[in-house]
């Protein structure tokens, strides 16, 4: 990996990483294949649809603060960032920042800049967001038309970065080239280990230590106290505020200090990443890269210990956290005493959970780590799909074959198999990705969301508020039996006699 960040162009998952989006087997044999490399070669013989990475590339740095987001391409690349606006605003809000959407503009590409190229434009469109907005970052964001005509979008944001205010970076998101929109959350963060600096700044950061004074000496020490103590959490676009101050409310019982990243952060909490003990993602899959990065050029260990959902993958989170400052007794303490009151809160609920039978669908890490808590509830786990996999999912599967090795297992983003496995497994309950409940509601089937930014999911308070969130769908699924008496799929009848993974392809 040392020799991808000095690239000007990072590589996708599907290059330094086993990945999977065409799979289907059981709980107890997805690591292996992972492992083993036959993930890598399945595919389909037919498609129905699937994401681009450029998508998440923008709802990550759509959240940036005093930033502005060009898009190099033709303008349709940006649409999806009036939908964004609006979520990323909210986000802001909920998060005691200023909550105004993020200026964004696009180069425009048209049939003569395809054919002579885009430079010229992106240029032009730099200094103009520079000169109006007067932003901290500059994001410009590299779709696919500049990547298949060859526009040096680097060497245009290395010459501008000389001209203008605004630190400048580029984020290198051409859906074709992947197959595993997880690739996004590199790209993203190779935009900011090429150009966004890490150093904090003396006098406003921070107060030399070659400043002769008593106040300094103190002021020196407290401030290194505090490093020793900080904890960097890496949060995604699926983690909301609420989960963010969970995952906080568990560390600081710790009196260990938190610090949030990297997504509404901006330049001034940028230049503080180094400035902590020890880096900790909430996500497998998400923050590898980044981490990877920070331990080689500043010595700072990670910890990737899977989701914290569900109290046994909470107190895990937890430990491992703990471990790396000695805090692992009184992490057991703690822990044990929220696991109490949780048990308490949830044991009115179980009776009408036990024997329910749920589909899980969306993140591949999230839904084995909440697969496994469901199953601690006494309910039935019917199935899995994760959306797309890759070798940084491992452990999470690792454990998934041990509590659950039977369950089915898919790696798809595909609707038409989707239909089909509600049809074939007619779970009491989906839980699905955000976005994707019109299939649920048109089977009759009631469901609720995977994540939910505007609530919680993570730690004890999340675990809790799931277990309401499931009640709630099961008791009130009137809506969902009623359209399903009208609503109709594309599909013919005999595709559901057929099996959901009929059109995988095995390497």
């Amino acid at each position: 990996m040392e020799n991808y960040y000095n690239q000007p162009i990072p590589p996708v998952r599907d290059q330094r990483l086993q990945i999977a989006d065409s799979f289907h087997g059981c709980g107890c044999n997805v690591s292996d294949c992972s492992k083993s490399g036959c993930m890598l070669r399945n595919n389909r013989s037919f498609w129905q649809t699937n994401a681009c990475q450029m998508s998440l590339s923008l709802m990550m740095c759509a959240t940036v603060e005093n930033a502005v987001i060009i898009i190099h391409g033709p303008i349709g690349c940006g649409t999806q960032l009036h939908n964004l606006s609006s979520a990323t605003t909210k986000g802001k809000a909920d998060r005691g920042l200023t909550a105004k959407p993020v200026p964004w503009l696009s180069t425009n590409l048209q049939e003569a800049e395809v054919i002579t190229g885009g430079e010229k434009k992106l240029k032009e469109t730099i200094a103009y967001a520079d000169r109006t907005y007067r932003p901290e970052i500059i994001f410009v964001v590299s779709t696919c038309a500049p990547n298949i005509i060859g526009d040096d979008v680097e060497q245009i944001v290395e010459q501008a970065s000389r001209e203008v205010a605004a630190q400048v970076t580029a984020i290198h998101c051409p859906g074709f080239k992947s197959r595993v929109v997880a690739s996004a959350y590199d790209s993203f963060y190779h935009s900011l280990i090429r150009h966004i600096g890490f150093q904090a700044i003396p006098y406003k950061d921070f107060t030399p230590a070659f400043v002769p004074s008593l106040s300094n000496e103190i002021g020196e020490k407290s401030w290194n106290y505090k490093v020793a103590h900080t904890v960097n959490l890496f949060n995604a676009t699926s983690i909301g505020p609420s989960d963010e101050a969970e995952m906080a409310r568990l560390l600081n019982a710790l009196d260990l200090n938190v610090q949030i990243y990297a997504e509404y952060s901006n330049a001034d909490k940028f230049r503080l990443i180094p400035q902590a003990a020890l880096n900790v993602s909430l996500c497998n899959m998400h923050d590898d890269y980044m981490l990877s990065y920070l331990e080689r050029e500043y010595h700072m260990p990670y910890v990737i210990a899977g989701m914290p959902i569900g109290p046994v993958a909470t107190r895990k989170w937890l430990l491992e956290v703990a471990s790396r400052f000695d805090l692992q007794e009184r992490a057991n303490r703690f822990a044990d005493e929220e696991e109490k009151l949780l048990a308490d809160a949830v044991e009115p609920y179980l009776p009408k959970l036990k024997g329910k039978k749920v589909l899980l669908g969306g993140g591949s890490v999230r839904v084995a780590a909440e697969s496994i808590f469901l199953k601690s509830l006494g309910m039935e786990i019917v199935g899995l799909r994760g959306y797309n996999y890759d070798s940084n999912a491992d452990p999470v599967f690792d454990d998934l074959a041990k509590e659950l090795p039977d369950v089915p297992v898919a790696i798809s983003n595909q609707a038409y198999e989707f239909v089909n496995q509600v049809k074939t497994y007619q779970p009491d309950l989906i839980i699905t990705h955000n976005g994707s409940q019109q299939i649920p509601a048109k089977l009759g089937v009631p469901s609720i969301q995977l994540f939910d930014v505007g609530g919680s999911y993570f730690g004890y308070n999340g675990a809790f508020q799931l277990v309401r969130k499931m009640i709630f769908a099961l008791e009130n699924d009137h809506f969902q039996k009623n359209l399903a008496k009208h609503a109709q799929f594309p599909y013919k009848e005999s595709w559901y006699e057929k099996d959901p993974f009929t059109y995988h392809k095995e390497g």
